[in-house]
């Protein structure tokens, strides 16, 4: 009996993981922009896509496997919290050792780059040969600590998780980003394959900014919500923890008006990314204290996406204060019609931001327009953050928050609901 239990289950979970894994190939092909140029661009870099159709296959067998032999669940409380730390520490080390090679071989002055990072090179090949080997107990570790705190806050459906959170730490790929130039929106965006270098993505983005006069930026991701979602290892633990239940949120969101409506328009993109961003924070944030020991960060106080700054400290370069500022003088120079007074001055801030330490290749208006539709960043002025914000305060847990935002399907449908609540009718 034991036995047959056992196909059954295992036949159900099988077509489970095919719905989930068509359900995410059909969120990414519809929740993208829907723009004229979104077509135009991605015929012309269609020799650089990411390969959607090959990561299902390969990362669905794979969870398939990880589901049967479950690996890392039989080892102690204790020793499942060493081996994530342990492979985290790894992981930080990997990519201090990647920059240091990258170093010497930036260096003109060496003559023998290759004996000279001949020792970080082996290094470097153990760490990874070291994650390799415990990834996917970190990995089912990860998943099940993050997918007990999401029921545990009340966000089961008849009490389990769906669609049920499966995660790979992977490669993934970039985001070529595509405003007008005359303002900023996410007019086009595709993904591209991970393994591009530094001067492939500056010919792309250069080949499509000349042929369609437009802003043009290949920018890193730090995950992906396809479904099993895409992660880097490269960050601190709480980040990494964060990110899982952020993306989680987003394969969620696949089946409510919330995610249907994704690229609508700009404001519900944003509407999207500020929701996966608070409950991300919030969900992390637990799972790293029950887990972890790690301290839950201080509240922020709420207020208003504020239009007058502050003069700049010459003791102090707070960096989300600057960029607000630039994004609001951007904003201003824009909506005068000065283009190229706008792009003199973002290129002249973005040196600004590399004197102090914060490595931007590139700050433009697709830049804006790309980092602008996460409202809790600096680089948005959009007022859907403090709505959103002051909306969970007002809901009495993260279910509700969740549970009343994801009926919306078009901006209107948060101010409703936030008068709603405002006024105490629910």
């Amino acid at each position: 009996m034991k036995r047959r239990y056992f196909f059954i289950t295992s036949g159900i979970f099988l077509l489970l993981i095919l719905l989930c894994g068509l359900t995410g190939a059909w969120a990414w092909e519809k929740t993208a922009p829907s723009s004229p140029v979104q077509k135009k661009v991605a015929r012309e870099v269609k020799p650089y896509q990411f390969d959607l159709i090959g990561y299902e296959a390969g990362a669905i067998a794979s969870k398939t496997k990880d589901w049967i032999t479950r690996p890392g669940t039989r080892l102690s409380p204790e020793a499942q919290q060493n081996l994530v730390e342990n492979y985290v520490a790894l992981a930080q080390e990997a990519r201090r050792l990647e920059y240091e090679i990258n170093r010497i071989y930036a260096d003109p002055e060496q003559q023998d780059p290759a004996a000279a990072s001949a020792d970080l090179q082996r290094r470097e090949k153990e760490s990874k040969r070291l994650m390799h080997e415990v990834r996917p107990m970190v990995e089912t570790i990860l998943a099940r600590q993050v997918s007990q705190t999401l029921e545990d806050m009340g966000l089961g459906t008849a009490g389990r998780l769906w669609p049920p959170l499966v995660f790979n730490f992977s490669a993934l790929p970039s985001y070529l980003i595509v405003s007008p130039r005359d303002h900023i929106e996410l007019e086009a965006g595709v993904h591209l394959r991970p393994d591009l270098t530094i001067p492939e993505k500056e010919s792309i983005e250069d080949d499509v900014a000349t042929k369609f006069d437009v802003s043009t930026l290949v920018e890193e991701l730090g995950g992906l919500g396809v479904w099993p979602t895409m992660l880097t290892d490269d960050a601190d633990l709480s980040w990494i923890l964060d990110t899982i239940a952020h993306e989680w949120l987003h394969t969620y969101m696949a089946f409510h008006p919330l995610g249907w409506h994704m690229f609508d328009n700009p404001q519900m993109d944003t509407i999207n990314e500020t929701v996966a961003t608070i409950v991300g924070n919030e969900v992390g944030a637990e799972v790293a204290w029950r887990y972890y020991g790690i301290p839950k960060p201080k509240p922020q106080p709420l207020s208003e996406t504020p239009t007058d700054l502050p003069p700049p400290d010459p003791n102090k370069f707070d960096f989300r204060l600057e960029m607000r500022r630039t994004r609001l003088k951007v904003d201003e120079l824009l909506k005068a019609g000065k283009i190229e007074d706008a792009e003199a001055y973002m290129e002249a801030r973005r040196k600004l931001f590399v004197e102090h330490g914060y490595y931007i290749r590139k700050l433009n208006q697709a830049y804006f327009a790309f980092h602008g539709s996460y409202a809790t960043s600096g680089a948005s002025t959009d007022p859907i953050g403090p709505k959103l914000r002051q909306l969970r305060n007002l809901t009495p847990d993260l279910a509700t928050f969740v549970h009343e935002v994801q009926r919306i399907s078009k901006p209107a449908d948060l101010d409703a609901l936030l008068a709603e609540w405002q006024a105490g009718h629910r």
